[in-house]
């Protein structure tokens, strides 16, 4: 999901502190940022700062704008129907609100994605109205 120049002045850093684990059993803690404009939705990864070989605590992190989605997940090796991921939602304060599972995030999106104006498809419009003008006031004055 491309951001536009006036988004990314609000962009702050998001940071999640994550447990200790048992590195035999469990991967590595992610986070992500999801764009639901297809279905299955597009994950732009986070980081994150830990001793994987070790299992140790760590923190993940990600850049992302209020409004955003954010997924948080952990594999689990033995259990893969446990490394399902949470999804929230990122608050004027940077705090996270939880949606729920993946389906409950998609549907959060499609409710709230009509609120805003494409703002790219707005400014390719002006760019050619400007021009536009200007060619007109070319005709008018020459």
């Amino acid at each position: 999901m491309e951001k536009r120049a006036s988004e990314q002045e609000v962009m702050m850093e998001i940071t999640r502190n994550t447990a200790s684990y048992n590195q035999r059993r469990m991967g590595k803690p992610w986070i992500a940022r999801v764009d639901f404009s297809s279905p299955k939705g597009d994950f732009s990864w986070g980081d994150w700062t830990g001793d994987q070989y070790n299992g140790g605590a760590g923190v993940l992190s990600i850049n992302a704008n209020p409004g955003d989605i954010i997924a948080q997940g952990q594999k689990d090796n033995r259990q893969p129907k446990n490394s399902a991921p949470d999804f929230f939602v990122v608050l004027v304060d940077g705090s996270l609100d939880k949606i729920g599972d993946k389906g409950a995030a998609y549907k959060f999106y499609l409710e709230h994605k009509s609120a805003a104006p494409d703002l790219d498809a707005l400014r390719k419009e002006r760019i050619t109205l400007l021009a536009r003008i200007a060619e007109i006031d070319t005709i008018i004055t020459g």
